[in-house]
């Protein structure tokens, strides 16, 4: 199925094409620097960690850090980065871990991915069931209009991005934070390669530069 979703054969079978896309987005590191400052010192669960890209920063910070997907193909590339102790293959909806077990939960792309709005629900109640009193969960999301939301067909149908950003401000998370970023990928090429693998040749097309820009935003919740 194309796309980045639960099903996505780009997140199973072609690893190497996500890991390219994960290394591109956000070239500034806005993200990664605004993530920083909210985990120093606290034990920490990267939920849908993917190839560790967050992960393998975060842990020189956190007091302790766990990263989860469900995608053994994703993770193995994430254990060569950082000790494999540190991951956990295991489904976001059903978490693996005690009540009140983490600091903070962080989760960038992944919940959005999940089809079923019913699992997403059982998703983050698993995460406020994990997090402890006064700990946060932050979620970094895609923000409606900008050039990747174009290239994808969500703008100016915002819909399902709205949608999708309403339903978890319906479970208490709130705006933190808007990020104008980017993705910069090594040249044009590249670009459109990775694109046309995730999303397909028509909106591979479009690309005109290696430069991608990218509205994020992060929303969070405590608890």
């Amino acid at each position: 199925m194309q796309g980045l979703n639960e099903f996505s054969k780009s997140y199973y079978n072609e690893c190497d094409i996500y890991e390219k896309f994960s290394q591109a987005e956000d070239a500034p590191k806005h993200i990664e620097k605004f993530l920083i400052e909210q985990t120093k010192n606290k034990s920490v669960l990267d939920l849908g960690c993917g190839t560790g890209k967050y992960s393998v920063i975060l842990a020189k910070y956190a007091k302790s850090l766990v990263g989860l997907d469900k995608s053994n193909s994703q993770l193995e590339i994430a254990k060569i980065k950082l000790d494999k102790n540190n991951f956990i293959c295991a489904d976001a909806s059903c978490l693996p871990f005690e009540k009140e077990s983490f600091d903070v939960v962080i989760s960038c792309w992944c919940v959005g991915t999940i089809q079923d709005q019913s699992k997403q629900q059982k998703v983050i109640d698993e995460v406020k069931r994990v997090l402890r009193g006064g700990g946060c969960a932050y979620f970094v999301e895609n923000d409606i209009g900008g050039e990747f939301e174009e290239l994808r067909g969500r703008y100016p149908d915002t819909a399902r991005t709205k949608n999708y950003n309403d339903f978890l401000k319906s479970n208490g998370f709130v705006e933190c934070k808007k990020i104008q970023t980017h993705f910069n990928f090594e040249t044009k090429q590249q670009a459109q390669n990775v694109f046309k693998n995730i999303w397909g040749e028509l909106v591979a097309e479009k690309i005109k530069s290696n430069k991608i820009e990218h509205n994020v935003v992060i929303y969070k919740y405590q608890n």
